[in-house]
């Protein structure tokens, strides 16, 4: 590794990113104002033999973004490995002509409250755009690569990424920010599926973010399999979760299954999302972070992950029980969605679960909950 004229590695914003953003970070190769830069295209070929620690058959790509190109890499393991990687680029695209900076993505929103944010998210599973077994050793898959978790040249993968950043475009009323959390970037609308698909297939999970008229919407695929869709809930509105249906409404012809939750606004996961707990401290039934669910995304076919107060299911599969407690709207392709009939009270209620509530659909659904059987206390 040594100095290139004309090109300068930012160590100190890349240093201190990495210590917020911690194993994966973002790279941006930003040109100089005036200079004819290399494509992302060229750029992706030059850096095609850079390799991370414990993941060698794992190739990481270079996306065009608003202010250059980005590159993503996982596991980042220091501050000080962070700069290795932004000097290796260096390494790679000097021959390219390139001049300009190589820095670290750190796009933000703006000002955001940092305390009482609150949303609805939903929790989807597309059994045909995400890969089984994620978490099972190298040697036992059929996939090739180390972080494999979506199958990002299915139709299915494909058209949901395109109608979730088509909703974006549509409702953005400042800058769509894309990459991980922690290190994002700005992206014009076209630009967003390039980078979700790519960061899915090389590093195994996505965030995006976009301001809206009604609050800030995320949309983060996960490295369990499942897509998280979720709107900020702004004081003195109600209507939040009305975005939210209206989302899987349009999707539903994509997914077998999805559900929502009434959430912390941000760094959600589709364990927290999904982790139903009948006795303080202990979860009861499993989520997608478990092994034997991450494992079998087509479980939800003909099961449920729990008992939750807004579901979509997919064509053929049982409807919830007792049929006169649950509101049924019929959407495409044979998907219903399924909500409680007394939704105010547990959307109120601190856990969403009324317990008494909660253990009558339980026990009358007990047969979909498939090998996991509730243990109420």
């Amino acid at each position: 590794m040594g100095e290139h004229a004309g090109i300068t590695v930012d160590e100190d914003k890349i240093r201190r990113v990495n210590t917020a953003a911690l194993f994966t970070q973002g790279f941006l190769c930003a040109p100089n104002e005036g200079a004819n830069p290399p494509s992302a295209d060229d750029i992706d070929n030059a850096i095609a033999g850079i390799r991370m620690p414990g993941h060698p058959d794992q190739r990481f790509h270079a996306v065009e973004v608003n202010k250059g190109t980005a590159i993503y890499f996982h596991p980042v393991l220091a501050p000080r490995h962070a700069v290795e990687i932004a000097q290796m680029i260096a390494d790679a695209i000097a021959p390219l002509g390139f001049a300009g900076t190589i820095t670290a993505c750190a796009d933000r929103p703006g000002p955001r409250p940092r305390t009482n944010r609150y949303a609805y998210c939903a929790a989807i599973c597309s059994v045909d755009a995400a890969l089984d077994n994620n978490e099972t050793p190298l040697a036992f898959r059929s996939v090739k690569k180390n972080l494999d978790r979506w199958a990002v040249d299915s139709p299915a993968f494909k058209e949901i990424v395109d109608r979730i950043t088509g909703w974006a475009a549509a409702n953005a009323t400042g800058p769509i920010l894309a990459g991980i959390h922690f290190t994002m970037t700005q992206c014009e609308p076209h630009q967003v599926a390039g980078l979700l698909t790519r960061l899915c297939e090389d590093i195994g999970w996505a965030d995006l973010l976009f301001p809206t008229a009604n609050g800030d919407w995320y949309v983060k695929f996960t490295g369990e399999g499942w897509i998280l869709a979720g709107t900020e809930i702004k004081n003195g509105k109600d209507d939040a979760g009305e975005g939210v249906m209206r989302l899987l409404a349009d999707l539903a012809p994509l997914y077998d299954y999805a559900q929502m939750t009434r959430v912390l606004f941000g760094l959600v996961t589709a364990g927290s999302m999904m982790t139903q707990v009948a006795r303080p401290g202990r979860p009861d039934i499993p989520n997608p972070r478990d092994l034997d669910l991450s494992a079998d995304h087509g479980f939800v076919r003909s099961s449920l992950p729990g008992i939750f107060a807004v579901q979509v299911l997919g064509p053929g599969h049982p409807d919830l029980q007792p049929s006169d407690r649950w509101r049924v709207t019929p959407l495409d392709a044979g998907r219903k969605m399924v909500a409680v009939d007394n939704l105010s009270d547990w959307w109120a209620d601190p856990n969403q679960t009324p317990p008494e509530d909660l253990y009558l659909r339980r026990e009358a659904n007990k047969a979909l909950l498939s090998k996991w059987t509730p243990r109420m206390a």
